[in-house]
């Protein structure tokens, strides 16, 4: 289902905001790290990196992928606001919109509480959402259906009142059966993101359009946010 993101892209951009931003970070911590793919990637080229996401089963292939590639990665099944007692590190990454997934403002407020107390003093935490532009444009109404290694799916994605739904019916070979998953997203002007880090113990060193250093607008894709702890 994730087959057309380009991991190396991201991590390239990843290495590209923390030179920017005058970071050599010891460590790192990928929050809603799914099933490892960046932490991986960021591994091979010589990053100390954990990952935390919220669902376990995820995390399953995440260890096997880990396991099988000999890499050392703790992996630790929590959610945005469920990060106490996990070590600071230099760097908290959470990339693909995952912030999105946070459905109100109060939630986000807990959530930068939460990162900031794994972050060392001095280091970032880096994070991306998706705009209402992006919505509008790309998933107003999209419909797909695609056959990958095993199973088969049909996505129905809409955009109704600021969230942005996104319908899976998924049918599996083997065993025979169907799953369904329906994802919701908020989408939020970036005026309520920046207030919300102002409330925060974050400070907003700086927000770029998406994969460039340019200034982000509501016209913008995806919108990288960059805070000093």
């Amino acid at each position: 289902v994730m087959r057309h993101v380009d991991y190396v892209h991201w991590a390239d951009h990843v290495e590209s905001l923390i030179v920017r931003h005058n970071l050599v970070p010891a460590s790192m911590i990928d929050v809603a790290c799914g099933t490892a793919s960046l932490a991986l990637e960021l591994t091979k080229r010589g990053y100390r990196m954990n990952g935390a996401d919220a669902c376990d089963e995820m995390l399953d292939v995440a260890r096997k992928k880990v396991l099988d590639g000999g890499h050392n990665i703790g992996l630790y099944h929590r959610s945005f606001l469920e990060l106490e007692g996990l070590d600071r590190h230099d760097c908290v990454l959470s990339l693909y919109d995952s912030v999105n997934y946070l459905l109100n403002h109060e939630d986000m407020g807990r959530m930068f509480g939460y990162v900031h107390s794994i972050v060392h003093r001095g280091g970032l935490f880096i994070f991306d959402v998706c705009t209402e532009t992006n919505s509008i444009r790309h998933f107003r109404d999209m419909r797909e259906r695609e056959r990958g290694d095993g199973f088969s799916y049909t996505r129905h994605s809409y955009y109704k009142e600021g969230i942005q739904f996104n319908d899976f019916k998924i049918r599996f070979d083997d065993p025979d059966r169907d799953v369904q998953e329906l994802h919701q997203q908020r989408i939020y002007p970036l005026k309520e993101i920046e207030q919300v880090i102002e409330d925060s113990p974050f400070t907003l060193e700086a927000a770029y359009d998406g994969f460039s250093f340019r200034d982000p607008s509501e016209e913008s894709d995806r919108v990288h946010f960059v805070l000093r702890a």
